[in-house]
């Protein structure tokens, strides 16, 4: 059974009440960040003709989307699989703890399927708690979520080979491994395939190794990706020969990059390198590996300018006046755990009085989310109490 909008309701401004007095000192000038509103489609299918329940259901079904949608801005793709049990047991089977309010914008009966668009009020800062709570390291991306769409031709095959095709187990390409080592090594998260979930989309594309820019953005959408890296990569014989068994070969990777919120291409390479070898096949890889890392990390040089542009943007610097720090121990403690919150660039000392620090912060977030995320710390030896939030400082009190 799911709750009834006026008991959510209800049960939101308890909650609401009781952070507020549990935080009574706290005094807050920027605009509250904590809650997002998300609007989602539900389906369920109407059995025995309980069109009642159908609905019910359905409303379910949207609010367990709402959750989801609001966890994959909180967490990247890996840190998501690895911890998919988790976040089913804490989030996705008890999404109702996480929606503040929610109505229903339309409903639809279509035959034995009933629809409804649900707008519903999520609270990020409920689920990050939850999420810490466990273990799980809530972080701001500094990098993309990054996804692969690489058709390969090495020597003798017919046919270029590529994942998306219609046996998704067929392996990675050569080329697609180097690119993703300089893409990982420069800080990005690239999506692991094998951990993919065919959906309808792949059905259309399967049998196009060359997809256009529109194609790969669709795709990559369909599978939460930030960018996509569509491509080509061949590798033939060269014309260069040293005796009777040495032989050259040439490996050639073109891509392109892509945001799928705005299908915006942000960088392009081709990249040519020769290799040379005994053996067709070996030499063929040689050829494709390395010209596949070169672009690698030429496309990682253009994506982080660019995506480092938009980062910079999001950063605000914070002072934290702390008092309290006659116990030098906790201070000490207290600067660690600060340095240690996703989000945090720096954390620089300015200031030292007899029973007083001040704290220089460059957070990737406001004021409001870095007192939250100190909140949602155990100290362990002392507590805090942040009894004043601003627009640039906090006021915590070491306790």
């Amino acid at each position: 059974m799911y709750l009834s909008s006026w008991i959510k309701k209800l049960v939101f401004t308890v909650f609401i009440l009781a952070v507020a007095a549990n935080l009574s000192g706290i005094v807050n000038a920027e605009e509250d960040t904590s809650e997002r509103i998300i609007e989602v489609i539900g389906t369920n299918t109407i059995r025995g003709g309980d069109v009642a329940k159908a609905r019910e259901r359905a409303i379910k079904n949207s609010l367990v989307s709402a959750v989801e949608l609001a966890v994959t801005d909180l967490l990247p793709i890996e840190s998501m699989i690895q911890n998919f049990k988790i976040l089913n047991e804490i989030l996705y089977d008890n999404s109702s703890k996480f929606v503040g309010y929610y109505k229903v914008l339309t409903e639809l009966k279509s035959g034995k399927t009933y629809r409804v668009l649900v707008q519903a009020t999520v609270s990020i800062s409920v689920i990050k708690q939850q999420l810490m709570s466990t273990g799980i390291k809530v972080r701001k991306k500094t990098m993309p979520d990054v996804l692969f769409f690489i058709a390969e031709q090495n020597l003798y095959d017919i046919l270029p080979r590529y994942w998306w095709m219609e046996d998704i187990s067929v392996v990675k390409s050569y080329s697609e491994i180097a690119m993703a080592e300089g893409l990982l090594r420069n800080g990005f998260f690239v999506i692991d395939q094998k951990n993919l979930i065919k959906n309808e989309e792949f059905e259309a594309m399967k049998y196009k190794p060359d997809l256009s820019n529109e194609e790969a953005v669709r795709l990559g959408n369909s599978l939460r990706a930030d960018v996509v890296i569509a491509g080509r990569s061949k590798a033939d014989i060269a014309p260069n020969t040293m005796g009777e068994n040495i032989k050259s070969f040439i490996g050639v990777v073109s891509a392109r990059a892509l945001r799928t919120d705005t299908g915006k291409e942000i960088a392009s390479t081709t990249q040519t390198v020769v290799s040379v070898n005994q053996d067709d096949i070996t030499g063929g890889r040689d050829a494709l590996t390395n010209a596949g890392y070169l672009a690698g990390r030429e496309l990682a040089s253009q994506i982080a300018i660019i995506w480092q542009k938009e980062v910079t943007k999001s950063l605000s610097t914070v002072a934290i006046i702390v008092e309290g720090t006659s116990y030098l121990s906790s201070f000490v403690i207290f600067r660690n755990i600060l340095n240690e919150i996703p989000g945090v660039v720096t954390a620089q000392t300015s200031e030292m009085k007899a029973d007083e620090a001040t704290i220089i912060v460059t957070f990737q977030g406001n004021a409001k989310e870095l007192a939250d995320a100190l909140m949602s710390k155990n100290f362990e030896t002392f507590g805090i109490n942040i009894y004043e939030v601003s627009q640039d400082h906090l006021r915590v009190r070491l306790i």
